[in-house]
């Protein structure tokens, strides 16, 4: 592997994990709401296998899919007609937000905040992530409050359309590293660090940056950026 120029991580599963707290109460708030008739028990099944559905339509397609289209997925599975106008999603996104920063994520390896913004005062770093249910502008409240500051940049699905893997999401979050160095450099001694073989390796060797892949166990990701010291 070329000298590190610059690092992109992935974030969930990568960096953070979600309080297990969090989705139990967000799922409550979705039912109470949107399929009052549905067991807690069934509406949970249902949103964790759609949101799984959702990850693989985003992957194949290349594009978000974000809170409106996950949640509608749910519902036709409930077989519950999903009445999901404007003003019911901004206020169900609102609720949504106020639960997350109640219950917000965690730093899978308390290290990692630290190690994050040493590499960020040294080289460019840069979040590159899929969004899924919680959008860009919450996930930067939510990564500030699980410890990760710092001048780092971040690219969110859902604010540049493409999604990993698709090479696009990846020359956007190259052309911000690219533009923040001190001098040009290749796209190759770019890292991206991620958990998923697909999402994460392939999708950024096709945008000819270099990839590691690591469990989601926080130590393999602090290992992966020790390594590149």
């Amino acid at each position: 592997m070329p000298t590190t120029c610059a690092i992109s991580l992935d974030i969930w599963g990568t960096l953070l994990r979600s309080d297990p707290s969090f989705k139990p109460a967000r799922n409550e708030m979705l039912r109470a709401a949107l399929a009052p008739s549905v067991s807690p028990e069934r509406f949970n099944e249902v949103m964790r296998s759609s949101d799984r559905e959702a990850d693989e339509i985003s992957m194949a397609r290349g594009t978000d899919v974000g809170f409106v289209e996950r949640t509608t997925l749910a519902l036709t599975a409930l077989d519950v007609p999903a009445q999901l106008d404007a003003s019911t999603v901004e206020r169900l996104m609102a609720q949504q937000a106020e639960l997350a920063r109640a219950h917000h994520p965690i730093a899978l390896d308390p290290r990692l905040p630290d190690l994050v913004a040493d590499f960020g005062r040294r080289m460019p770093v840069v979040l590159t992530s899929n969004t899924g249910m919680l959008p860009g502008v919450l996930m930067r409240d939510l990564l500030a409050s699980a410890g990760f500051h710092g001048d780092l940049g971040m690219v969110f699905s859902n604010e540049v359309e493409w999604a990993k893997p698709d090479r696009r999401i990846f020359e956007i979050s190259l052309t911000f590293v690219q533009g923040t160095a001190a001098e040009p450099f290749a796209s190759s001694c770019v890292v991206h660090i991620g958990d998923n073989p697909v999402a994460d390796v392939e999708g950024a060797r096709a945008a000819g940056l270099s990839a590691v892949l690591v469990e989601p166990d926080g130590e393999s990701t602090v290992a992966a950026l020790e390594a590149l010291r």
